[in-house]
């Protein structure tokens, strides 16, 4: 396979993780708004059970509550930590294609000034033996 066809390669390889960033950030930022919300309610839950006339019933299914919001809660926070880690990875990825890319850009343009020189030694040397 040549460099050009790398190159192209690496850089739609670029394009997929660029992505894949920004599907990691949607998510972030959805799990985010959950917990804000999820959290909200956790405020209003706590003030309720504070409620002098509260009964019993009341109080047991709040707690239910108080106790699924919490698990929705570190839900979303593994979310959080998981596409941060995917991020870092990504954007290693993404160092890497991009030195890749440049070294193989430049070594595409090393390339290209050899085979100018070559045929132009070419020219001179069909030139030479025309002459002769």
């Amino acid at each position: 396979m040549n460099y050009t066809r790398m190159v192209s390669k690496y850089e739609q390889q670029t394009t997929v993780t660029n992505e894949q960033i920004a599907e990691s950030k949607t998510r972030i930022s959805g799990a985010e708004e959950i917990t804000r919300i999820v959290e909200v309610r956790m405020k209003e839950i706590a003030t309720l059970l504070t409620r002098a006339t509260i009964t019993a019933e009341e109080k047991t299914k709040l707690t239910k509550e108080e106790t699924e919001n919490k698990a929705k809660i570190e839900a979303q926070k593994n979310i959080v930590n998981q596409e941060t880690k995917n991020m870092v990875g990504y954007d290693s990825t993404i160092i890497t294609l991009s030195t890749t890319i440049k070294s193989f850009k430049n070594h595409i343009k090393e390339v290209k000034v050899v085979i100018k020189s070559l045929e132009k030694k070419v020219s001179e040397t069909k030139q030479a033996l025309k002459s002769k």
